[in-house]
């Protein structure tokens, strides 16, 4: 199934062809494939999958992935895969920021 927002689908995409040129590959696997992309996801890549810039609150970081999750959770027609790295930028950026 296809998200519900082309847009935003071609601008993740594109920073996941950035990250990982096998996400494609990779999207179509069971529950668990995410365990298969070694290698945590740079400062600088995190703001880019959620579209933020440096300076971000935790607020901000929570509301992109928010956002980002409603529309590329796999339930939605998005994938493990995208879920994961959407999932690993907020971690990224939120070990970083104060609480």
């Amino acid at each position: 199934a296809r998200i519900k927002d082309p847009a935003g689908a071609q601008i993740v995409e594109a920073v996941l062809d950035r990250l990982d040129p096998r996400w494609r590959e990779l999207q179509g696997r069971k529950a668990g494939a995410q365990a298969d992309v070694k290698g945590q996801i740079t400062i600088s890549e995190a703001y880019n999958v959620l579209g933020l810039s440096p300076g971000a609150t935790r607020a901000d970081v929570q509301h992109a992935h928010r956002e980002l999750m409603k529309r590329f959770h796999p339930d939605q027609g998005g994938s493990n895969y995208l879920a994961a790295k959407i999932n690993e930028a907020k971690d990224v950026l939120l070990a970083r920021l104060p609480e």
